[in-house]
């Protein structure tokens, strides 16, 4: 479903989803300690701390819980049982995301399915860091290595994606392009600060 006006697209048909499992929980760690997971990481960690310092933060949707183990004072939430067990095995599970300087969600928005319920969990004033992957034109959506049809259910232009985080209370601060620089396609890095409730 394209709704261009707003430079967003979504998968309307979700009877059949990607499974967040054992298998996606190795495969995400199967990337681990490679050259670029190194300086997507740095990157990240980078941009968290310049807005944060070293504030207490919440991973949603924490891959392999990477992020988590290179940053101190980081806790992660997910929906795969086997991120579940390796949170709650290290003390680190956080059951919502309230209470946190920040919520970051690395390659997590475009995933969920209502991902404005997350949002809505983020204090005032609080930040939520975000990378996702962008597109010049809706209509280019089906010819990207990003159309994940059951796996990925929106894509945003950069206008539509900074415009729906306005609708939903938060100002856009920052705009990065590390994980292109270090090797992937078409994928941005932001940091936006919650300055009022969605209307």
């Amino acid at each position: 479903m394209l709704c261009r006006d707003f430079g967003i697209a979504y998968q309307h048909d979700r009877t059949n989803l990607c499974a967040y499992d054992d298998a996606y929980y190795d495969k995400c760690k199967s990337y681990e300690g490679q050259q670029i997971a190194q300086a997507i990481n740095a990157g990240r960690v980078a941009l968290v701390n310049k807005y944060v310092g070293l504030g207490k933060v919440v991973d949603v949707g924490i891959g392999s819980g990477e992020f988590i183990r290179l940053r101190p004072n980081t806790w992660g939430h997910d929906v795969n049982p086997a991120g579940i067990e390796w949170l709650k095995r290290n003390d680190l599970w956080a059951k919502n995301l309230q209470g946190f300087a920040g919520a970051t969600f690395w390659d997590v928005l475009e995933h969920v399915e209502t991902p404005e319920d997350y949002l809505q969990q983020i204090g005032l004033h609080a930040f939520a860091f975000v990378s996702i992957p962008l597109f010049y034109a809706l209509g280019a959506v089906r010819a990207s290595k990003h159309y994940r049809p059951g796996e990925h259910l929106q894509y945003f232009t950069e206008q539509g994606f900074i415009d729906w985080m306005e609708r939903h209370g938060f100002r856009l601060m920052e705009m990065q392009d590390f994980e292109i620089r270090a090797g992937r396609e078409s994928i941005y890095s932001f940091a936006f600060r919650r300055y009022r409730w969605p209307v």
